[in-house]
């Protein structure tokens, strides 16, 4: 039977994974002094309606509520959720709040994209700071997310929304040609943009001023470059943010992982200012990613400056895979076989080994030793006790290490 496309069900090294991946994050965001929240799956489609957090209705899963008739949606992106909670359940609390969590969210997507409709996040939501020091703690958790995983060839790329608002508002720009133009800086279409710059009423300076953001790309030389273009109070405002985040950034040594990208406009429309997103060489596509988002708040009565990031779980499940990274702390320690009839010593040995904390299976099929031992491969467990069975004689017991085959022969009261 099928399931729907975009879904996935994780089994054995997968799962394993995700659950590996999950506890490092939240190792990480609760050394930092975040704490975890959990959010429903669906809520009202009020909470997450278009200009709230820019996903597009269209990708929204919607039904109605019993009873009521009222629309409700999966949630398709976790930080509103948290962003509503911050300002109505957690008003008078002290600030600034720091949020942790793990979940999924739903997004519908188009038949033969590929793209997956249940994707695993974490993240975080530092609240009630408007500082670059809060922006620097952002990036410098997402990065230790990174080391904490293993993941080589990590960098994070950080822009701000308001250079690029700034140059196009001081352009006069229509707000149809606005877009169009920061979708061709985004996708780095040079020749898109030149098409768009060529409608567009304004003088020649201004619009070289506008391809140059194509390459403001690199380390931290690009902020000076970028302030040369910068010829308006709030795209230069950007830039001194900018300068100083990275000079924290500096401070906590995470700067040889930090690009500077003024080019880059991240997709959901609640970002106000500085943003990132992180990515992974020979990946496509990014990992991570967050911003300043200071207005959201304010859509459900709380006027509260905030900023965080997410990790996209799946992608990284995908690395790991590939790099055969993630699992070992999730196979199983041991087996115990015994073909005796007798089971009494096979469960007292489980059981202490259980109470030393190691993770242990009995095998309590009748088969074949070559079957079992190929039943714990396939399983991920590290260890067979194999009695009664063979030259094993009574009182003894074998442990084989399952991978390389090799064997210790022992008495069972010295096991």
């Amino acid at each position: 039977m099928e399931i729907p496309r975009g879904l996935r069900t994780y089994i054995y090294d997968q799962s394993a994974r995700k659950r590996w991946v999950e506890e490092r994050l939240l190792k990480v965001f609760f050394r930092w002094g975040f704490q975890e929240i959990v959010t429903p799956a669906f809520e009202y489609l009020d909470t997450f309606s278009e200009g709230g957090n820019g996903v597009s209705t269209d990708r929204v899963f919607k039904f109605t509520e019993r009873g009521t008739g009222k629309l409700l949606a999966l949630r398709p992106d976790i930080t509103p959720q948290i962003a509503r909670t911050a300002a109505t359940l957690l008003k008078d609390s002290p600030k600034p709040l720091r949020l942790c969590y793990c979940g999924n969210v739903f997004r519908s997507a188009d038949p033969g994209s590929g793209e997956g409709q249940e994707l695993y996040q974490g993240g975080i939501e530092l609240i009630g700071l408007d500082s670059p020091e809060a922006d620097a703690e952002t990036i410098a958790i997402a990065v230790e997310c990174m080391k904490e995983l293993g993941l080589d060839g990590f960098k994070v790329a950080i822009g701000h929304m308001e250079f690029i608002k700034g140059i196009l508002s001081d352009a006069r720009l229509n707000e149809g040609l606005q877009e169009e133009i920061k979708l061709k800086i985004q996708k780095k279409d040079a020749s898109g943009l030149d098409d768009v710059l060529s409608r567009c009423p304004i003088k020649n300076e201004k619009k070289d001023g506008i391809r140059k953001i194509l390459n403001l790309f690199g380390g931290k030389e690009v902020i000076d470059k970028a302030r040369e273009i910068a010829d308006n109070p709030v795209s230069l405002r950007a830039i001194d943010n900018l300068r100083k985040v990275y000079q924290m950034l500096t401070v906590y040594g995470v700067d040889d992982s930090v690009l500077i990208d003024l080019g880059e406009v991240r997709g959901f429309g609640y970002y106000t200012g500085l943003i990132f997103e992180g990515f992974i060489k020979g990946l496509g596509s990014e990992i991570c990613g967050g911003g300043r988002y200071d207005n959201l708040l304010e859509r459900y009565g709380a006027k509260i400056p905030a900023t965080g990031f997410a990790v996209d779980i799946n992608r990284i499940i995908d690395v790991l895979e590939k790099e055969k990274k993630g699992k070992s702390d999730f196979m199983i320690d041991y087996i115990v076989i015994d073909f005796r009839d007798d089971k009494k010593i096979a469960q007292e040995i489980s059981h202490r080994l259980r109470e030393r904390g190691y993770k242990v299976a009995r095998d309590i099929i009748k088969r074949e030793l070559l079957d079992s031992l190929k039943y714990a491969e396939n399983m991920n467990i590290e260890n067979a006790i194999i009695m009664g069975t063979g030259d094993i004689k009574e009182g003894e017991a074998v442990i084989r290490k399952i991978s390389t085959g090799v064997e210790k022969k022992l008495r069972i009261e010295d096991l």
